[in-house]
């Protein structure tokens, strides 16, 4: 370990978090693309402007957080306009909102990290997955995908503020992070192929059973990625 001890998430959990954050977002909503850009590199600006606080650039710090939160809030306006049925509004804000949030969580202004912001980040993609699953109840693959997608964001998210709180932002965890993070994304990539051959072996009506199964996935996987 070398340089000074900054307690901050630790930067390769925390862009994968938030990266998975985006794309299950886009997988689930469908032409938010450019929104969700602008809401990661807002992310990004205020993560730009977290690090000054460290170095107590208080001014120029401010600027750089209030640019960034400009930038997603630009972002949730624009893939809330784009949505133009009331069905894709309710289901693409909570998840625009969802990667704000948990880009906040992991770019905080003070502390190391916030779990509480993290898992209200969660919940608001979960909401956009079980929203989904309302809307269009026989497409089983995209709400496991996005339930998946969902506990890994909150996976990756501890992670980060764990070895960020643990060993600091200067310590060299890329290869810790890296292992953990293959793991539980293999641990997901198994979950969503079980839910989907599991699913092939029931009969119609899936409205109920495809919720059903999502929520069980949701259980096993969050079960598995702590052990």
């Amino acid at each position: 370990m070398s340089g000074t001890f900054v307690r901050k998430p630790a930067l390769l959990s925390s862009t994968l978090a938030l990266l998975v954050a985006a794309a299950a977002t886009w997988h689930l909503t469908e032409g938010t693309f450019g929104a969700l850009a602008l809401i990661v590199a807002g992310s990004v600006v205020v993560a730009v402007g977290s690090a000054l606080q460290t170095r107590r650039e208080t001014g120029l710090r401010w600027v750089v957080v209030g640019a960034g939160v400009v930038v997603s809030l630009v972002g949730v306006a624009l893939g809330a306009t784009a949505s133009s049925e009331p069905g894709a509004l309710v289901r693409t804000v909570p998840g625009l909102l969802g990667v704000l949030v948990v880009g906040l969580a992991l770019a905080p202004l003070r502390g190391d990290g916030s779990r509480g912001l993290l898992k209200a980040g969660a919940a608001l993609l979960f909401l956009t997955v079980l929203v989904s699953g309302l809307l269009d109840p026989e497409t089983l693959q995209p709400l496991l995908v996005g339930t998946v997608a969902t506990v890994l964001v909150y996976d990756l998210g501890e992670q980060a503020i764990n070895v960020g709180e643990q060993l600091g932002r200067a310590a060299e965890t890329k290869s810790l992070e890296a292992t953990h993070a293959v793991g539980s994304v293999g641990v997901g990539v198994a979950t969503v192929f079980l839910g989907g051959e599991v699913a092939t072996l029931g009969s119609g009506g899936m409205s109920l059973s495809a919720l059903a199964l999502v929520v069980v996935a949701v259980l096993l996987l969050a079960a598995a990625l702590h052990e």
